[in-house]
């Protein structure tokens, strides 16, 4: 049975009173029997007999209904639902027991027997009654007050010095003894009242202490816990990471420290949402606890960023073995919903002590593997290298001193020609970017344009370039070699990051060049990335400044997309030129390409030529124009103004005996 215990602290001590006053009955009403069989044998000889069995069997009965029915009482528990039912009960059944002890000493007096029984008699009845009266007063007064009154009665009328005596004293007796319950009760109530509220006020603290150890807990948790994933945050891993490497300082205990970047997640949330990016987390984090095992420590950075410190034991490769795992069984991903999602993951790893004895060291060394294995393309791992890290340090000098690089034009663009392979005529010349570093020498141009990027210089690089293209071009008219293009190249991050199209025409502008005498260079990825490149690449064309495919044949070609584009010319990519003389299918292809350039109807380029034979191959299957090292590297700008300006009208040995070519500064001859 369910019981609505109490929730005040009256209602409480009202429900204990009710208890022990039916738990205190049971040996009261015995003795209260027991007493009127003692005063029927007394009184046996004494008085009719038929008085003594009638007081007997009336209180028996009274005190057995009443033992019944507290027995009864208690197993129905209705000491806590109906306290003051039971109270009442006690104090009316008191009463009726008292009234027949009452009608009994009457029956004795009527009998002449007052005196000589009735004294013992009375105080015998009223200790039995007083024993009901320390939890509640009102059956002990409800009991003995009947008793007294007739005794009391009864001696006043007896009119005896002796007999009065006793009444006086039987009214003090019932003063007192209503006094005494009284305070019983009082005392009763008071204590059970501390004795709660003390139990309350610990069970309170106990309570709040408990509060106060989960909101802790809670709260620790919070403070050390990823809550999408449950793994270890940031803030735990640094610490862990600490704790780690300073136990590690002191007896060189190995471990592994692996950095996991998810490669598609940013694709996950905007094509499946936020909710199914969210499962892929939670997933991802469940199988690199089971992947890494309970020692490890596992943590979500943030975002899409992992990262674990894995205890490695002296003569196993355990990381590697587990970038490998970890790069497998995040391939694709089965959420909690049943749905497959194509996930994959990089790894970056590096071990202490062997890669790095600080924690700065260990993370930036982990980072930059990340960063390789991230540079590999998806679902690659590495292992630090000490190259790397060279890597890294030339990286952040360049970008360091970029921004003073542009500033001082120590950053210029240099210029390669382009000739015409059947007239040998300069044609074009191709702006490159050129920085020769103070201290780290010649900076290739990638490198320069990745801190361009990295650095958020971009426009500031592609301005300098734009500008002293748009001067060679200016020269180059002011020289009388207007038929010379200036090719100007143009990265696909460039797109999109700014106004391009309205940059060149402003330089265009400001140098009095027009439109056509202007080229650039764009790879496929920027053809083909239209979101992007598309609109600047179309006002380029409004604005009739020519349009060169870079880079033709590699990574994203698709002639569907050229055939939607407006270009008048294709460079075809070094790599197929290197091995041209070798290799028969390497001169298919070049075929191949220019006959579809003939197609078209656009001009090819072609470059990274380097050897004599080459360019006879080329000339030979009628590709129009050629640059490279064989004619000629790339020049400051008045070195190239002075190449063009000696070998322009100079042609290149066609039906003529033998020919030889100079580079650089020098003239670039043919034998008459």
């Amino acid at each position: 049975m369910i019981r609505n215990e109490p929730s005040s602290v009256e209602a409480i001590i009202e429900r204990d009173r009710a208890r022990e006053v039916l738990r205190g009955m049971r040996p009261t009403l015995i003795a209260n029997v027991f007493v009127s069989v003692s005063l029927g044998g007394m009184m046996w000889e004494l008085v009719p007999r038929a008085l003594i069995l009638a007081f007997v069997g009336v209180n028996a009965l009274l005190n057995f209904s009443r033992a019944l029915i507290a027995a009864r009482w208690l197993r129905l528990s209705h000491t806590d639902r109906y306290p003051d039912r039971v109270l009442a009960f006690a104090w009316i059944g008191a009463l009726l027991s008292g009234l027949c002890w009452a009608g009994a000493l009457i029956g004795l007096a009527q009998n002449g027997h007052t005196q000589s029984v009735a004294v013992a008699l009375a105080f015998c009845s009223l200790n039995a009654g007083v024993i009901q009266s320390k939890v509640s007063r009102a059956p002990a007064i409800a009991f003995m007050l009947p008793s007294l009154s007739v005794l009391t009665v009864l001696f006043l009328v007896e009119g005896s010095l002796s007999a009065q005596i006793i009444a006086v004293n039987l009214i003090i007796l019932a003063v007192l003894m209503i006094r005494g319950a009284t305070d019983q009760e009082a005392h009763y109530l008071e204590s059970s009242r501390l004795k709660l509220e003390a139990t309350a006020l610990a069970e309170s603290l106990k309570a709040a202490n408990l509060a106060a150890e989960q909101a802790l807990r809670r709260l620790e948790y919070s403070a050390s816990h990823d809550h999408l994933t449950g793994l270890f945050n940031r803030a735990a891993y640094q610490a862990a990471f600490e704790a780690r490497l300073g136990n590690g300082t002191a007896d060189r205990e190995e471990f592994w420290i692996l950095l996991i970047d998810l490669d598609r997640f940013k694709g996950i949330n905007d094509t499946f949402g936020h909710a199914v990016g969210d499962a892929v987390l939670i997933e991802s984090g469940a199988r690199l606890r089971r992947i890494l095992g309970a020692e490890a420590v596992v943590a979500r950075l943030g975002g899409d960023e992992f990262a674990a410190l894995v205890p490695g034991p002296p003569g196993r490769d355990d990381g590697p073995r587990l970038a490998r795992e970890i790069v497998a069984q995040l391939a694709v991903l089965v959420t909690a919903s049943g749905q497959t999602v194509q996930a994959g993951a990089s790894v970056g790893i590096a071990r202490y002590p062997g890669d790095a004895d600080t924690l700065v060291d260990l993370q930036c060394h982990a980072d930059l593997a990340l960063y390789v294995a991230k540079s590999k393309g998806r679902g690659a791992w590495c292992r630090y290298e000490e190259a790397m890290y060279r890597v890294a340090r030339i990286k952040r000098e360049i970008e360091r001193d970029l921004a003073g690089a542009l500033e001082s034009r120590a950053i210029r663009a240099w210029f390669q020609p382009q000739v015409e392979s059947r007239t040998g005529a300069v044609v074009g010349v191709e702006a490159l970017l050129r920085w020769n570093h103070p201290k780290l020498g010649w900076v290739s141009p990638p490198d320069v344009i990745a801190a361009a990027l990295a650095t958020r210089q971009s426009r500031a690089v592609m301005q300098v370039i734009l500008r002293d293209g748009c001067r060679m071009a200016q020269q180059l008219d002011a020289a009388g070699h207007s038929h010379v293009r200036v090719s100007i190249n143009m990265s696909p991050s460039e797109f999109g990051s700014y106004p391009l199209a309205a940059m060149v025409a402003a330089e265009l502008a400001a140098h009095q060049v027009a439109p056509a005498r202007l080229a650039i260079e764009i790879t496929e990825e920027a053809v083909y990335s239209s979101e992007r490149g598309g609109a600047d690449v179309e006002a380029l064309i409004g604005m009739g400044v020519g349009i060169i495919v870079d880079d033709f044949g590699v990574a994203y070609s698709s002639i569907g997309a050229l055939r939607n584009l407006r270009f008048d010319c294709l460079k075809i990519d070094r790599s197929f030129i290197k091995n041209l003389v070798d290799e028969e299918r390497d001169r298919l292809l070049m075929k191949a390409i220019l006959a579809f350039a003939r197609t078209l109807g656009v001009t090819v380029v072609a470059e990274g030529v380097e050897t004599r034979a080459q360019f006879d191959i080329l000339k030979q299957l009628g590709c129009p124009i050629l640059q490279g090292y064989h004619f000629a590297g790339a020049m400051p700008e008045p070195a190239a103004l002075d190449w063009v300006a000696h070998n322009a009208a100079l042609r290149f040995g066609l039906s003529r005996d033998e020919g030889w070519f100079v580079t650089g500064r020098r003239r670039l001859a043919v034998q008459a």
